[in-house]
């Protein structure tokens, strides 16, 4: 299992900052979006008006008598009159009370609501539409409909109570004459107990016709709508909405991407993947001019920020190899395009410029390409390993001078002359030995014992042999390849590998003998600015300090 750090709020941070324009653009769309939706919404205005509920207690004045509907329960008395005011005849009262609205029953419940309050008895009658003034007149008129909806249904009630009394008293009134046909005894008694009875029915009847006449309000309009506010658009609050939600769903989409996304990101990120490979260096990108001509940093440009991030990873080389006794040091990548013999050809120059005798070796049997960096047409190491040539023959001497030389005058044969001012305008000598004629199996050369012999030849002849081999998840030469080497270094550009294929290069690592020495970070122009900004100390002044010191010291 591959450990890792654990994930900090700066990892996130820097989550957002690589990918701001998704929650920029999520957020910029929505509330857009928003607004625009607000501006085409049809202009609605809403007034109110607001009911205080009462009630008579009817069974006090008349035993049996309902509460009219209403429940000793204060807060279901309010809700049970909300559902009562939605009724359709107390609809109706109030579409007749305003008049000519065009609106039917079905229209008015759709843009209408009655509210109640759990901590008073209090109805709120709402009413939208798109003229404020008719909204306003329909919230009053609704409200007073239901106020005499109401008053009728208490009326009623009232009216019933009487009726009962009347009839009670009616129904006593033949009780008496029948008492006064009875008996003496008999009478006496009764005459009393009718007395009281008729007497608190007659009681109750002057109370009942009193209360009809008053008529006690049940429901009141206790305040009326005196304008109407705009409901809708809210063209702010939905912008504003929008934003908001334009936001979260912004970072949502960015760390779901992120964590969909099997690229890697960061050098760590490699390391880690890797079994905790040491980062030896990052190198930006050549400049394209010299892309485009297959011209090296270190040839053409010495002097340049650029240059230095290979004497940089030079020196983290040398550290690493004085100690372990490597010589002979086998560059690869996992896949190809990763800047791979760029790096190795750079990197041979190098150590030429620091005074070791280097030999460069094309191994990449699939893609060779150093013979173009270095304007070779001459033999190469299939050539020699058939027999075809001596070795003398193939390698190719290239000078390395203190100022960038013209490209037809890098190359200088065994047995050019080397003497006279030649010997003193040089920094160092580099041998390349180019790839030569593609073999029909390039996996069964990597592995042939004559391949092995000139290896072995060219470990003797210089300080530092660097191999340029192919893309280790492609082909199996790397692995035929690693037990002539001594170390490797892996060529990575970040942007470009996948998650998957740093598991398998992971695994092949570790089926090999010849240790992994650390890897290189490529394109890193847009990094931790490492690479690019290392050497932005350094003028071309303080390198040619440097080179004619090294000339002392040879002349």
């Amino acid at each position: 299992m591959i450990e890792t750090d654990a994930v900090t709020l700066h990892d996130y941070l820097r989550v957002i900052r690589r990918r701001k324009w998704i929650v920029v653009e999520a957020a910029l769309l929505l509330t857009l979006a928003a607004v625009a939706f607000s501006l085409h919404q049809e202009r609605l205005y809403e007034a109110s008006a607001d009911v205080l509920l009462s009630a008579e207690n009817l069974s006090g004045a008349v035993p049996g008598t309902p509460l009219n509907g209403l429940s000793p329960d204060p807060e279901r008395t309010t809700q049970t009159q909300a559902q009562v005011a939605r009724v359709p005849d107390v609809v109706q009262g109030a579409l007749d009370r305003v008049g000519g609205t065009g609106l039917t029953v079905a229209d008015f419940l759709a843009s209408s609501s009655v509210s109640s309050s759990p901590t008073s008895d209090i109805l709120t009658f709402a009413v939208t539409n798109p003229d404020s003034t008719l909204a306003k007149r329909l919230a009053n008129a609704y409200a007073k409909s239901y106020s005499a909806y109401r008053l009728e249904l208490y009326g009623n009630a009232i009216e019933r109570a009487l009726a009962d009394v009347d009839q009670r008293i009616q129904r006593l009134d033949s009780a008496g004459a029948s008492l006064e046909r009875s008996g003496e005894g008999a009478r006496l008694g009764a005459i009393t107990a009718y007395g009281a009875l008729y007497s608190s029915l007659v009681d109750r009847q002057e109370t009942l016709e009193s209360m009809q006449a008053l008529q006690p309000s049940v429901a009141s309009v206790l305040r009326q709508a005196d304008g109407a506010a705009l409901t809708q658009p809210k063209t702010v609050r939905n912008g504003a909405l929008g934003l908001v939600v334009g936001l979260v769903l912004g970072l949502g989409l960015l760390f779901l991407r992120e964590s969909l996304e099997t690229r890697v990101r960061t050098t760590g990120e490699v390391s880690a993947r890797l079994g905790g490979l040491p980062l030896l260096g990052r190198l930006p990108r050549p400049p394209k001019r010299l892309r485009r001509s297959d011209k090296l940093v270190m040839l053409e440009e010495p002097a340049s920020a650029q240059a230095e991030a290979f004497r940089m990873l030079r020196a983290n080389l040398d550290s690493l190899t004085l100690e372990r006794g490597v010589r002979t040091i086998m560059i690869t990548s996992a896949l190809e395009r990763e800047g791979k013999s760029t790096t190795v050809a750079n990197l041979a120059v190098a150590f030429a410029r620091a005074g070791k005798r280097v030999v460069l070796v094309d191994l990449d049997l699939r893609r060779p390409v150093l013979a173009r960096f270095f304007d070779l047409d001459g033999p190469g190491l299939t050539q020699v390993a058939l027999g075809h040539a001596p070795l003398e023959q193939a390698l190719t001497r290239i000078a390395i001078g203190d100022r960038p030389a013209p490209r037809r005058r890098l190359a200088l044969r065994r047995g050019g002359d080397r003497n006279g001012n030649v010997t003193r305008e040089l920094l160092g000598l580099l041998e390349v030995l180019p790839s030569g004629p593609i073999p029909p199996d390039p996996g069964e050369f990597v592995s042939s014992p004559a391949l092995a012999k000139i290896l072995s030849i060219l470990c003797e002849r210089a300080d530092v042999v660097l191999v340029d081999a192919p893309g280790a998840l492609h082909v199996g030469d790397v692995v035929a390849l690693s037990s002539r080497a001594d170390g490797i270094v892996i060529v990575a550009r970040p942007k470009a590998l996948r998650r998957q294929a740093l598991v398998e290069l992971n695994r092949l690592l570790a089926l090999l003998r010849t240790p992994a020495l650390g890897f290189v970070a490529t394109g890193e122009d847009d990094g931790d600015g490492y690479a690019a900004g290392s050497a932005t100390g350094y003028r071309s002044g303080a390198f040619e300090t440097v080179g004619a010191s090294i000339r002392a010291e040879h002349a």
